[in-house]
């Protein structure tokens, strides 16, 4: 006992000295201690007394000696303190104000408003302290008005600062109710909702919106039509505070959107600026949830616009979620939204398009094409394999798949055309694994087996006449030539591995070695007890095999030529 004693008259001495925020971080409390709960304890039984040192004593110092991870440490044990205070409202206001200006925009940054909010739910007497300081303007509490408000379930005293005059007691009220458990006063709040969002200030309006459809969304109904009215409205302006609500609505509260409301949204977001990176990460999120619940089409065709009206500003690497998405969901999904973006989508998407699809080592097609997806018109199915052989050379499995679509469920009449498409470029320009490909395709049956079994034997044959072709000296670079090539070879690929380097978030995690010879490397581990001991890691060997098209060789400009022409050509209108 008399030790417990002693530690608590230490510790009453350095809170009246070094005052509570520098105590908290120069004794390293932690929520995973033993007597974690003794200690908050102790720490509210000394601020609750009548000659306690105030809480805010030393903050400013305390604060700008706390940077980073150590000042969320401690702003997690005064968060875990404040419900357990009996102080002064004011103070603790500007003691909650203080650490949430400090936190800045960080995510646990709300965590004071929160723990000020658990505060004033321990005596309803507290609350309505704090409402009637917000009625005579105070900033502070206007501040911490939404937290107080969402705590205490304040239903009634939120629907009167929503009817206020007052602004940021107005915006702080409408957000609250629509994050409440509205229970039966559902249809009574979405009545004071639906005049907000009325409103000719827009910041109103969008706030009412926004809680309309976010407390649908809890209720996992749709809003009444009326509000999608006034979101059509509303999202007419095109500002950046429109796109951004679309999109949150797009992501957040789509349970409580109208189909209607998912297409007025959807039309709103491509007018995204480029710039806005925020706002197209909340587009990314939106769009992976709509691709999970059934909407890919309407994904497709808001990807295809954004890309396109941007100019290629925007592209598929900002889409990362979505993309897995379309693709997570089956071939012919993923399928679908290639033959959309080849068929009437722009040059910025299928560059975009491509540069996600064509792959090296790929041992299959990355998709698969459904017939529901094909254009009924032969001269689009022609433009279509088109674009594939143009945009998916590289990677002749996906260039070649759309082709045997046409070929298995599209017009006969083109049949032929299709057919010399895949002999030129693709059969002539490629070998392995595209022979190994049309050969299961015949084997399984595909429409047109024979005639595609005749366009391998003229690669045969053409290959045969070839041989011995090397030998022309005429063919064959000089040694200054090669070394050229060398150089500028060897300089690409040490640009390429330091950028890599770079890029690399194992870069710090780990010790760089460079092995120039061997089949093991050895790491030395140092124990607590300063002996040294040596890890052997056997070095395993991995390989990856490309092949170069033969026509880029034998005929270059001809094939850019042919690519080209592909890539460029406009589609025939009707």
């Amino acid at each position: 006992m008399e030790g417990i004693l002693l530690d608590e008259i230490e510790l009453v001495t350095q809170l009246r000295t070094c005052g509570l925020v520098r105590t908290i971080a120069v004794r390293g409390f932690h929520s995973l201690d033993d007597n974690y709960s003794e200690l908050l304890e102790k720490l509210a039984n000394i601020f609750n007394t009548a000659d306690a040192p105030p809480i805010d004593l030393n903050m400013e110092e305390a604060l700008a000696e706390l940077e980073g991870p150590s000042f969320f440490s401690v702003q997690a044990v005064l968060c875990d303190l404040i419900p357990l205070l009996n102080v002064d409202q004011n103070l603790l206001l500007a003691f909650i104000t203080r650490l949430l200006e400090k936190g800045g925009n960080d995510l646990a940054a709300g965590a004071p408003s929160s723990a000020f909010g658990k505060w004033t739910r321990k005596d309803p007497i507290r609350s309505s302290k704090v409402y009637e300081t917000a009625r005579t303007g105070n900033n502070l509490a206007l501040r911490q008005l939404f937290t107080v408000l969402l705590m205490n379930a304040d239903v009634d005293e939120g629907l009167i600062f929503a009817q206020a005059h007052e602004q940021e007691a107005k915006l702080a009220a409408i957000s609250a109710l629509g994050a409440m458990e509205l229970g039966e006063r559902y249809r009574e709040v979405l009545d004071t909702l639906f005049q907000g969002a009325s409103s000719d200030k827009e910041d109103v309006a969008l706030r009412a919106i926004e809680a309309a459809y976010r407390a649908a969304a809890k209720r996992k109904v749709c809003a009444p039509a009326s509000f999608d009215e006034q979101l059509e409205r509303v999202l007419q302006t095109g500002s950046p505070s429109v796109i951004q609500l679309a999109a949150d609505l797009l992501w957040l509260h789509r349970e409580g959107l109208t189909s209607n409301a998912i297409d007025l949204c959807l039309n709103a977001v491509v007018g995204v600026n480029p710039d806005n990176i925020g706002t197209i990460s909340h587009i990314d999120h939106a769009s992976y949830q709509l691709v999970r619940d059934g909407y890919a089409e309407q994904v497709t065709r808001l990807l295809n616009e954004l890309i396109e009206s941007s100019k290629g500003r925007i592209t598929l690497d900002a889409f990362q979620s979505t993309y897995r998405a379309l693709t997570s969901a089956g071939p012919y999904v993923f399928g679908s939204a290639v033959v959309y973006w080849l068929l009437n989508g722009g040059r910025h998407i299928r560059k975009c398009l491509a540069n996600q699809v064509c792959s090296v080592g790929n041992d299959d097609p990355p998709f698969s094409i459904p017939s529901s997806s094909l254009p009924p018109s032969p001269t689009d199915q022609l433009f279509l394999c088109r674009k594939a052989v143009g945009w998916f050379f590289i990677d002749p499995l996906a260039a070649v798949s759309i082709p045997l679509a046409v070929l298995r469920d599209g017009s006969p009449d083109i049949a032929d055309d299709v057919l010399n498409l895949i002999y030129n470029p693709l059969i002539l320009s490629y070998d392995g694994k595209l022979r190994d490909y049309l050969e299961r395709y015949v084997l399984d049956g595909g429409i047109n087996g024979s005639a595609i079994t005749e366009l391998l034997a003229h690669k045969t044959a053409l290959q045969e006449e070839m041989e011995g072709i090397e030998c022309l000296v005429e063919l064959h670079p000089s040694e200054m030539q090669r070394e050229a090539e060398r150089v500028q070879w060897n300089e690409q690929m040490e640009r390429g591995m330091e950028q890599g380097r770079r890029k690399s978030i194992l870069e710090d995690l780990f010790t760089k070695q460079y092995i120039l010879y061997g089949r093991s490397s050895l790491t030395p581990i140092h124990s607590g007890e300063g002996i040294t001991c040596l890890t052997e890691i056997e070095m395993k060997s991995f390989s990856i095999s490309s092949e170069l098209p033969l026509l880029n060789i034998v005929d270059p400009f001809g094939l850019d030529q042919m690519l080209l022409h592909f890539k460029l050509e406009p589609r025939e209108q009707e």
